[in-house]
Formats: structure tokens, sequence, C-alpha cells
């Protein structure tokens, strides 16, 4: 048995000389909402070794990013906030654009086979592959290996592959739950659709995820359960519950929440964005 969903997702990559010392610099990133009209489109910039930014750009069907260099930065323009693409107009290009449309979550089910060879154990991508943005394939690749270890501790008897594959195949859980949980609300995306159970589901998370922008403990929840570290009903527990009920503590953010000394940085290189300037409430905090 297999499972194959498709979002139609292109992602289009390149490295930067960061125009600031990345040393501490934060990963930025800008998220596609499933709920905006038309393709989906998100980015991000993840601060590297050798002083550079490795900078990814993604969007779906009638709104994928090429490999055509000119082209990149404008594209990162269109996404929902133009923070990226203000950070790459000051930084200096390295490489050309590489271009991946690897993005399917796909999924073989061999622990649910009739009849399973003796010999044969199936890992990491041979078992599961997930769309790359959610970072999870080395993880489940890794648990898997875990898995098998702890099946190796019982000997090599009768049976062996198959109780390690059905021990592996939970491992693969909570990772496929969630990349397949987020996909299906695309438009784009080929394969099941979401019901009303995913749709309800979907609303809590966003709740959830609203909330963990001004609350410790809804935002720990999330994290712990995206980074595979808690399974999924961790979301669900009375306290995460309470928290999604009450809401964020504080008052959302009107733009990225940038510290004094990375501000500081980009007013080294020019005119600030309006982004990246104080807002009114950081500076009413401040002089309190």
């Amino acid at each position: 048995m297999n499972s194959d969903e498709k979002t139609g997702l292109v992602y289009a990559s390149r490295f930067y000389r960061a125009p600031v010392p990345t040393r501490d610099w934060p990963v930025v990133a800008v998220q596609a909402d499933p709920s905006v009209p038309g393709p989906a489109k998100s980015g991000g910039i993840l601060p590297i070794e050798g002083g550079r930014w490795q900078v990814s750009v993604m969007g779906t069907p009638g709104g994928h990013p090429t490999s055509d260099a000119e082209a990149f930065e404008p594209f990162a323009r269109t996404l929902r906030h133009p923070i990226m693409a203000d950070l790459i107009k000051a930084a200096e290009p390295l490489t050309d654009v590489k271009v991946s449309r690897s993005t399917a979550n796909r999924r073989l089910y061999s622990e649910r086979l009739s009849t399973w060879p003796d010999g044969l154990v199936v890992l990491g991508d041979s078992a599961a592959a997930f769309n790359p943005i959610y970072g999870h394939g080395m993880s489940v690749a890794a648990q898997g290996a875990l898995a098998l270890r702890g099946a190796l501790s019982t000997g090599l008897s009768v049976g062996f592959a198959r109780r390690a594959q059905r021990a592996i195949g939970r491992r693969i859980d909570t990772a496929w739950a969630l990349a397949v949980g987020t996909d299906i609300h695309f438009s784009t995306t080929t394969g099941r659709r979401p019901n009303l159970a995913d749709r309800l589901l979907h609303r809590y998370v966003s709740r959830l995820s609203r909330t963990a922008t001004g609350s410790f403990n809804a935002a720990t929840a999330l994290t712990d359960v995206l980074a595979l570290q808690a399974s999924p009903a961790w979301l669900v527990v009375p306290g995460t519950l309470l928290s999604a009920v009450t809401g964020p503590l504080r008052r959302p953010l009107d733009r990225p929440q940038l510290t004094l000394s990375e501000r500081h940085l980009l007013a080294s290189l020019g005119e600030l964005p309006t982004w990246a300037m104080e807002s009114p409430r950081e500076a009413a905090a401040t002089n309190d």
C-alpha cells in the first residue's frame, strides 16, 4: 500500500554573502497562508557557515519561482511580507538559482503487507518521503534507525523483519500526519482532500499558532510536536487547550521583532525599511 500527496510546490534556492555578521543572526521565514486567495508562496533565509545565507523561495502552481537569477528578488517581493526581498537586496549573490520539484509527500506502508520477506527492512525515504519544508526527512530516518536498533535488541528470531517494519512505521506516523494534515489545505494539492475533522483540526492548530506568538506554554507545545519531540496528543492536553482558548497573552506584533543590535546592523546598511523601524509599542515599552 502507498500514499502520494502532491502540492505542486516548487523550490528555488541560492547562496548569498550576508551583508551583516551571521553569528546569532535569526532565521527569517515568511510562511504561506492557505486561506489567502491565489497561489501559495513562502520563503526563508538560513544563516550558514562562512558568513553566508542560504535563501529559498517556494510557490505552488500559478506562482512557481524559476531558475532565472534576475527574477529571484522580485519573486521574494511577492511574498506576504517584504523582509526577505529587502534583506537579499543588500546581500551579494554567490551562486546561480537551483530549482527543485521533489516536494511530494510519499509513503509506502510496508508494515501493512500481508507477507514480508524476513531479510528485508525499509528505512528513510524508501519508507516515507516528505515535503522538505517540514524538515522531517532526516529526523524520521534517524527515528526509524532507532526503532530498528530496538527491534535488534530482542534478537533475530523468526518474524524479526515484520516486527521491525511495524516499529519503523509507528515512528513515521506523527511526521506523516503533520505533513499531510497541513498540505491538504492548499487548493493545488492532489490526493486526499480535507474532511470535516481535518478542517476543524486545522482551525485549532491555526488558533494555537496565533496563541504561540504570545504564550510560552502554547509555543513550547507546538514547537515540541513540530520538531517530533512530542506526540500530537500533546496539543490537546488541558494546559495547551486552556492556552488556545485564552489566546495570546500579548498583543500581536505589527512588524518583525528585531533586537536593538539587529536594528543597528540593518541601519548600518543604509536607510531602514519601515518594517525594521521601532514600532510605537516598542518605543513605549522602552520608555517605561
